[in-house]
């Protein structure tokens, strides 16, 4: 059931209703699915996610049905949840310990570390061991996390120095065209190269909308993939700034390490909201964002999407993840291209740019996890090991449609535009400094962005009222991540301990070693942040 955000606006009462009453009849649901089957003797693994995609709970139910012909005895139930209430249903099932045994965990700025570690079981011996459903194949007697085209990276939590979710995709975002309307507003059905025929196309469009469908938008957009692409763009114009504020000699560097470094030049004043990098893409924004229907903010994503597969949008940015769906959804031809980036020559954003980005460091999603509470645990790593095997990422990459996570994984014709790039530079930092973490730091900004966005909007009204919140926004999120620091680094006195009685007694077991050393390097880069943090924050 979809509500448009309208409908919100004119029955309140009406819609509160309807969404208690969606989740009474899902919780009765639950239950009634969360009671043992009655003299079965099988044994019950629950799958809990939010990707009500088209294809996506058919890949599920194709996964299952092979893993139970392979083992009689278990039984997989999916239970699909909708993804605006997932997270306060997930939060409630935790707490209740009435959890699923695998469930996907939603990685963003709300994510919490603590709750990870509480509620989930570590997976590192699943990613260190090589996964037994990969006899027969080049994989064989690989190490699981080597099996990955990102390395694991996607299911590796930096803060707690260890592995919690098993990831299934290598997800990429692209923009796509109704072929039909491109054609018939231009003659061709050419995709724009760059920014500069981005923009061309969309003048172009608002211009048949005048003459021929007033209701016609250039991209349709909502407050996820709308605003999506907007950070997209912006951060292309930080790249250079990025690539100064780097330290010499830096080889690698972490999503966790990068967004505390951003974080901690701004308050040192190496950036700011007023550096002409951070200003630019601000007005990038504001730009594509005026291309897109009026109050996108407050849309959900389907409902672009329904914008889209209606005729009343020429394009729409969204990932791999709802390439099918829309196209059983339409009535025309789709095509699909990469984003719009500016180039170095733009003449308005490409002295800040160095080129499109790579795709090359975007990290597996899909990532589930193995509750603390399952009953039936090593059943559930078991099939765990299943999802992640050739076997099953060709399942799920054949039903699903989405780019696979696991090496050597066959894709059609299809799926192959939505593999990622390899070839491209650095992506910059987006205006809230990273999607992971700093979660004062996007409140403070989205609360916002009708200042930027509006019609009377513009980049210094925008600026005006962010800039006196944000520093105090940035201390408040970097003082949450020392915190969570200290008191990882402190629990994990005793793993440390543990790891180094074991290398020293034992020192023909090279793993143990292997194992320390990896121990002793992430909770020195851990230390490291918590020090940066530390030297940034002024003194209480």
């Amino acid at each position: 059931m979809t509500v448009r955000s309208s409908q919100f606006k004119r029955r309140p009462p009406v819609v509160a209703g309807t969404c208690f009453l969606m989740a009474l009849a899902l919780g009765l649901l639950w239950q009634a699915q969360a009671r043992p089957a009655k003299n079965t003797g099988r044994t019950t693994i629950r799958l809990a996610h939010y990707q009500l995609e088209t294809g996506a709970r058919q890949a599920f139910d194709q996964i299952g049905a092979a893993y139970m012909q392979l083992h009689p005895e278990v039984e997989i139930i999916q239970m699909p949840v909708p993804e605006r209430i997932y997270r306060n249903w997930l939060v409630t099932q935790l707490v209740g310990e009435t959890v699923p045994d695998l469930v996907e965990i939603q990685l963003d700025a709300e994510t919490s570390d603590d709750r990870i570690a509480r509620f989930f079981t570590p997976l590192s011996d699943l990613a260190e061991a090589p996964n037994p459903y990969n006899r027969g194949t080049e994989l064989e007697g690989v190490r699981l996390r080597e099996t990955y085209l990102d390395g694991m990276k996607g299911g590796y939590f930096d803060n707690l120095l260890d592995y919690y979710a098993v990831p299934i995709s290598c997800p990429t975002v692209r923009m796509y065209y109704n072929l039909d309307l491109l054609k018939k507003i231009t003659g061709r059905t050419v995709l724009p190269a760059d920014y500069v025929e981005f923009m061309d196309l969309c003048r172009r469009t608002a211009a048949y909308a005048a003459r021929e469908r007033p209701a016609l938008v250039p991209v349709a957009g909502s407050r996820s993939n709308g605003l999506g692409l907007m950070i997209r763009m912006f951060d292309s114009q930080t790249q250079r700034l990025d690539s100064r504020l780097a330290p010499v000699g830096l080889i690698y560097e972490n999503a966790a390490e990068g967004s505390v470094r951003h974080a901690t030049d701004y308050l040192h004043g190496s950036w700011s909201l007023d550096s002409p990098e951070i200003r630019s893409g601000f007005e990038m924004m504001r730009a594509v964002g005026g291309e897109m229907q009026p109050g996108f903010v407050q849309s959900e994503r389907d409902e672009s999407a329904r914008r889209f597969a209606n005729g009343l949008a020429l394009m729409i940015s969204t990932g791999s993840w709802d390439a099918w769906s829309l196209r059983q959804q339409v009535t025309f031809p789709v095509g699909a291209g990469p984003l719009p980036y500016p180039s170095v020559n733009d003449p308005d954003y490409g002295q800040y740019t160095l080129g499109a980005p790579s795709e090359a460091g975007i990290r597996a999603t899909g990532c589930f996890g193995l509750a603390r509470s399952s009953r039936h645990p090593e059943t559930a790593k078991d099939f765990l090991q299943f999802l992640a095997s050739r076997q099953g990422n060709q399942l799920w990459t054949n039903a699903s449609g989405w780019p696979p996570a696991i090496m050597g994984t066959q894709v059609t014709a299809e799926i192959a535009p939505f593999l990622p790039v390899r070839e491209g530079y650095v992506p910059g930092f987006p205006p809230n400094i990273s999607l992971v973490g700093f979660m004062e730091v996007t409140r403070c900004y989205t609360v916002n962005l009708h200042l930027l966005l509006g019609p009377r909007g513009s980049t210094e009204a925008f600026v005006r009222a962010v800039k006196p919140l944000y520093g105090t926004a940035v201390q408040a999120d970097l003082r949450r991540i020392q915190h969570d620091i200290l008191s990882q680094v402190q629990g994990r006195d005793s793993q440390f301990a543990a790891l180094a009685w074991i290398a020293r007694e034992q020192p023909e077991k090279l793993e143990a070693r292997q194992r320390l050393d990896q121990f002793l390097q992430a909770e020195s880069l851990a230390e490291r942040r918590y020090y940066q943090a530390k030297m940034a924050l002024p003194r209480p």
